[in-house]
């Protein structure tokens, strides 16, 4: 089995990331730190949009839903790159050892 790893959720993340935010006033780097909501302009639409995408692109369903909870119980409603790529990648990881056993 060939787990999926962090480089390549961040470099998928990374890549969506860039190619939506062509569409905003954003012209900074993206990086680990950057704000989805507050620094690139995110909607609650745009976060949907970035988790359906990554699962159709690694095959396997991943519950954004209960981020976005979490982001919305926060003081500051808001995630950064860093953690969105963290919780993708041990949501599929998890996924794919739930699968194999």
């Amino acid at each position: 089995m060939n787990t999926i790893t962090r480089n390549e959720v961040w470099d998928a993340t990374l890549r969506l990331l860039e190619q939506l935010s062509e569409d905003w006033d954003y012209g900074g780097e993206i990086t680990g730190e950057t704000w989805l909501f507050s620094d690139l302009g995110f909607q609650s639409l745009d976060a949907v949009v970035l988790g359906n995408t990554l699962q159709e692109r690694f095959g396997h369903p991943i519950p954004f839903a209960d981020l976005l909870i979490d982001i919305g119980q926060r003081p500051i409603n808001d995630v950064t790159v860093d953690e969105w790529v963290d919780f993708t990648t041990k949501s599929l990881q998890a996924y794919e050892l739930e699968q194999a056993s």
